[in-house]
């Protein structure tokens, strides 16, 4: 199965190199990426150019403000995939992030990732080449540095065997769902027209994709220790209320395709 990595991404060329150099690291090799940019300056296409051992290709947009949505529906537009993974420049991926997608991947199912988030400290090292992101993959050296008031989250990271993952369910509900890290059947995105462009503005067109989504029958799926990725903390956006509005109102027309989605694109 052909599988595609669509990671959003606004200029920040610095935590874009991170996330890039962690695909290099990849166990599970048979994948592209695709860049879904917002309309950043020409410093991103150039950082692109040097990942020659990536299939990566570049999907642009003018700098019109905050349009997510309609970036990711060109980019969804544009992949010949079956299967789409999302994520966002500023996720560093686990080793084994793909291939673990790869290994829940479900026609019935959007399989949910989990997030580490690495505090101010270890964001700073890491962008600035002091901490090598190979250690993000060892279950010990997290806990110390959860300990250490370093990052969050830890046990969600931690590899747990195959035999226990049974037990976890009990307590998968704490499990939060992202937009930057689900991964979802091409056909799925299709039928429900991808990303509603009535968002515009941060927030919450992620929340109104998996709400349509399930809504055709699709349910959650996910693991602990599984489909892992790091967060690197940065400026927090400013809560759109507007958007927060939008998709109450949404919620409550049960819509499963959006009006202006990939059909209504140029």
């Amino acid at each position: 199965m052909k599988v595609e990595v669509i990671m959003s991404a606004y200029n920040n060329p610095r935590d874009l190199k991170l996330a890039l150099d962690s695909y290099v690291r990849q166990t599970y090799k048979n994948f592209s990426i695709c860049i879904a940019d917002d309309g950043s300056e020409s410093t991103i296409e150039a950082l692109i150019k040097t990942y020659a051992t990536l299939n990566i290709r570049h999907v642009w947009q003018e700098d019109k403000g905050f349009r997510k949505a309609k970036i990711l529906n060109k980019a969804i537009k544009t992949s010949t995939a079956e299967y789409i993974i999302f994520t966002d420049a500023d996720c560093i991926a686990s080793s084994m992030f793909i291939h673990d997608h790869m290994d829940q991947a479900s026609s019935s199912h959007v399989v949910i990732g989990v997030r580490v988030y690495i505090k101010k400290k270890l964001s700073t090292k890491l962008r600035e080449n002091r901490l090598d992101p190979i250690k993000l993959d060892s279950g010990v050296w997290l806990v110390v540095q959860s300990i250490l008031g370093r990052l969050t989250k830890p046990e969600q990271a931690l590899r747990y065997p195959d035999w226990s993952l049974p037990y976890l369910h009990k307590i998968k509900s704490s499990m939060v769902e992202f937009g930057s890290n689900i991964a979802i059947p091409m056909e799925n995105l299709i039928q429900i027209n991808g990303f509603d462009e009535d968002f515009q503005g941060w927030g919450y067109e992620d929340s109104d994709l998996l709400r349509r989504l399930y809504l055709t029958g699709l349910t959650p799926k996910g693991e602990f220790g599984r489909c892992v990725q790091y967060h690197l903390q940065h400026k927090v956006n400013a809560e759109n209320d507007n958007a927060l509005d939008m998709f109450m109102s949404k919620t409550k027309e049960k819509n499963i395709q959006c009006k202006h989605g990939i059909n209504t694109l140029e």
